[in-house]
């Protein structure tokens, strides 16, 4: 079983919206998945609740798949490694632990005991200092731990991107297209521990919270 925390230090950076397509990914992978919602806003403790009660007018709306479920964290360390034993029992795939933007220690704590830290970093000046705090916070809390200890791998996932970055970031030439400050916010951000992957802008993803997973979601209109 693998277990990914998504951190930020701001709200509103695409945390949730990444534990969301990673619970759509795993489960098209026919993965099983818990999703822990961490965070203060609930917004992913309430996806289930969110899909069942939207209208989807024309389109069919496909069941809530059984191998996703959605739970509150305990209230402590080691209640929280007593659910993922108890998850990893019941035949488990992947956890992805959604939390509160700023560094707190119970974040910290999850953290420590996952194989995968993401920081969703949205390429616009005015979020890359969060950004830029995100991965120093995760640099100090590597450097707190005795050594030879185990810490997860940490990478920046590029979220929210417009199509002049996705080719700024993956074509020859492409980064020419980007004002000089867009230019050296990205440049910025893939010098950093990251992932291949950019997430697009997408309306889509705008009613992910709505629509549940992609997979069903698409199959039962396919």
């Amino acid at each position: 079983m693998q277990v990914i925390t998504i951190v930020q230090t701001k709200g509103g950076s695409g945390k949730t919206t990444t534990a969301m397509l990673l619970a759509s990914a795993a489960l098209n992978l026919g993965r099983s998945v818990t999703l822990i919602d961490g965070d203060v806003n609930a917004q992913l403790g309430r996806w289930r609740d969110s899909f069942e009660l939207a209208t989807w007018e024309s389109a069919q709306k496909p069941d809530w798949p059984e191998s996703l479920a959605i739970l509150s964290p305990p209230e402590s360390v080691e209640g929280l490694l007593s659910l993922l034993e108890a998850e990893e029992a019941r035949g488990v795939d992947l956890v992805v632990i959604d939390t509160r933007p700023g560094t707190h220690t119970d974040t910290e704590d999850f953290c420590l005991i996952s194989d995968l830290v993401l920081i969703p970093a949205r390429p616009v000046y005015a979020e890359w200092e969060m950004t830029h705090r995100a991965v120093l916070w995760m640099d100090d809390l590597r450097a707190s731990i005795a050594e030879g200890e185990r810490f997860p791998a940490v990478r920046v996932l590029v979220m929210d991107a417009g199509p002049k970055i996705i080719d700024a970031a993956t074509r020859e030439g492409g980064m020419a297209q980007l004002p000089k400050r867009d230019q050296d916010v990205l440049q910025e951000i893939l010098r950093l521990d990251h992932l291949d992957v950019i997430v697009p802008h997408s309306r889509i993803l705008e009613q992910l919270g709505y629509h549940g997973p992609l997979g069903p979601a698409a199959r039962a209109n396919a």
